[in-house]
């Protein structure tokens, strides 16, 4: 189901999530440098928190909001804690989830560095996602 049917034109979350005990999660990625990772994390609850409010008034079980706030180094926020019970709620074991982190982590870098290789240059068919 397309995000924008559950939330309306006004606010495009980066996930919507619905698990199998009808929790209903809210996903908003967050990508900025280490020092702003607080500031980012919070501008984004604040920005979702309507959202947030009207879908626990709506639907009939949990909503939940998880903030992957991540630095542009692969670093974890804090605000990023509920990423962890999200994961478990979709039934991914410790190791799974263990390694849907390094993933992250390591597309954080890529991009990174790929960016700022290319700082001063056209960009032109980047292949940076090809694993």
């Amino acid at each position: 189901m397309n995000p924008s049917v559950i939330t309306g034109d006004r606010l495009r979350p980066d996930l919507l999530l619905v698990t199998e005990n009808r929790c209903l999660y809210i996903l908003e990625l967050t990508v900025g440098y280490e020092s702003n990772l607080q500031v980012n994390a919070n501008r984004k609850r604040q920005k979702y928190r309507d959202l947030i409010n009207e879908q626990e008034a709506d639907y009939d079980k949990l909503v939940k909001f998880v903030n992957l706030s991540l630095s542009t180094l692969g670093v974890f926020g804090r605000s990023s804690e509920n990423f962890d019970g999200m994961l478990s709620s979709l039934k991914c074991d410790a190791k799974y989830s263990k390694y849907i982190k390094k993933k992250i982590v390591n597309i954080c870098i890529r991009t990174s560095y790929y960016i700022f290789c290319k700082r001063n240059k056209v960009w032109d068919n980047p292949k940076l996602m090809l694993i």
